[in-house]
């Protein structure tokens, strides 16, 4: 891993609280509804909760005199002053690992004229920020086979380049947070709410409930509940129950898996709803979730190690099955797997390919490598499968064998029986002559037996030398 700032425990951000008076919410903070007076408090603040109240009008009151006042918008949360000292807290978690709020996709927009400015003449103009996903490109390794973000993407807003990385088109993208539940790197993530804060929401002890900004009620505020993952969801569990909620919108239609995700761990420890306009799941009784204190993970993959240490939990582990018709032991997957979950043996009668599920993160670089599928020859789908464990298991499993050929001349290893016998069947549908003799010969022999049996089996073969050689050309 590298040694950036990214792999360390990262510096919280400063968080004040501000506490806001008006004739709709009186109480003993700042009174004023003007934004000018308001931005002149707020003046100097890198991140800010303010107290005061939650509805359309104040919101958009609180994000001009955010602006004015030069605040990164999505620095500012703002808690209505019935919700208690617990939605305090979990607010200012969120702002001190608000780290990602600066990556945020920057929009200068003008603001409403005070009567001061109209006599002026002068036009406000200020940098606002978007609350769309971004893309962190130290904390994203596995880019140039790894294609969940994309895949995920319902409106086709995220595109993967294997030399340059991931591009978001904002024009297209939604905010719907599926790219964001996806990644197991936390590669990408929301500017307003980064995967860190997750992390430390996790850690605060009592019940939660969770919603969307288009919420009123009392709950902690994200984006979209989809940004949510089973490892997410397991770590939040584990210090309360946990009610999602979803007031409703056209990004409602984006909840399937998460639908999925909360029926099956619910069945397994419970103490989790999810309520929507259409259906609602309802709690089950609540079982005891346990996972180790941590002082920080870096992404999801990490956490999902802490996860399955003490808990049994379903969709948080993979595992990967092979179909035997199909695979070819080409070694793609095992020598593309960034963690090692897949691996060849080699043993006197054969080789072997072999699965450890406590090693795998899901990322189905595995299944983007594998070549069955891609060619005509092929039954047109892959041979390895990847899917959500329904349980965890650390054993360790073989998924497929086959004997290793050897090269009849020199002894060294040309492929497996499969992978040569696929070798044989293409190069015949192309009309090319192939044979036992030269196919189960290393390349050097390979070119020997084609030589003599052009020029005559005593002919002698020299292989031609390379440039750095003696008497090469």
């Amino acid at each position: 891993m590298s040694t950036n700032f990214l792999s360390t425990p990262l510096i919280k951000v400063k968080v004040e609280v501000f506490y806001h008076s008006c004739p709709h919410n009186v109480s003993s903070g700042f009174y004023s509804c003007d934004p000018e007076e308001i931005a002149s408090k707020l003046k100097g603040m890198k991140a800010v909760v303010i107290v005061g109240k939650y509805d359309e009008e104040h919101l958009k009151l609180y994000k001009e005199a955010a602006l004015r006042a030069g605040i990164n918008p999505l620095l500012v949360r703002v808690v209505d002053s019935s919700w208690g000292e617990k939605a305090l807290e979990e607010n200012k978690k969120i702002l001190e690992n608000g780290w990602v709020a600066d990556l945020a996709l920057v929009e200068e927009k003008g603001l409403p004229l005070s009567r001061r400015e109209l006599i002026r003449g002068e036009i406000k103009t200020v940098k606002d920020r978007i609350d769309k996903p971004v893309w962190i490109s130290d904390m994203c390794k596995l880019y140039r086979a790894c294609t969940l973000c994309q895949d995920s993407c319902p409106y086709n807003a995220i595109k993967v380049d294997k030399k340059s990385g991931v591009s978001i088109d904002y024009t297209k993208c939604t905010a719907c947070g599926l790219c964001v539940s996806s990644c197991p790197m936390s590669a990408i993530q929301f500017p307003s709410v980064s995967q860190q804060a997750i992390f430390e929401l996790s850690k605060i002890k009592g019940n939660k409930i969770i919603s969307c900004y288009k919420d009123k009620g009392n709950s902690i505020k994200l984006p979209c509940i989809a940004m949510l993952s089973a490892v997410d969801l397991a770590l939040l569990r584990s210090s309360g129950e946990v009610e999602l909620r979803c007031p409703g919108c056209e990004l409602s239609k984006n909840l399937e898996s998460l639908k999925r995700i909360v029926t099956d761990l619910n069945e397994a420890v419970g103490g989790i709803s999810l309520i929507t306009p259409e259906d609602k799941i309802e709690k089950k009784e609540a079982k005891v979730v346990t996972i180790s204190s941590f002082s920080y993970l870096a992404n999801k993959a990490e956490a999902m190690q802490e996860i399955i240490k003490q808990n049994n939990l379903p969709d948080i582990t993979y595992d990967a099955f092979v179909n035997e018709n199909s695979c070819t032991m080409c070694e793609s997957c095992a020598k593309w797997c960034p963690t090692s979950a897949l691996t060849i043996e080699y043993t006197d009668s054969g080789e072997k390919l072999s699965f450890n599920p406590d090693k795998c993160i899901g990322c189905k670089i595995c299944i983007n490598v594998c070549p069955e599928g891609d060619n005509g020859c092929s039954s047109g789908n892959k041979a390895i499968k990847l899917v959500p464990a329904k349980k965890v298991s650390h054993e360790k499993k073989d998924l497929m064998k086959d004997e290793i050929v050897r090269c009849k001349v020199c002894g060294a290893i040309v492929g497996s029986r499969k992978s040569l016998n696929l070798v044989k069947k293409i190069m015949k549908e192309r009309g090319l002559e192939c044979d036992d003799e030269w196919l189960e010969r290393c390349p050097t022999h390979r070119a020997e037996y084609s030589f003599q049996k052009f020029f005559g089996m005593k002919a002698k073969f020299r292989p031609r030398r390379g440039p750095n050689e003696v008497g090469g050309v």
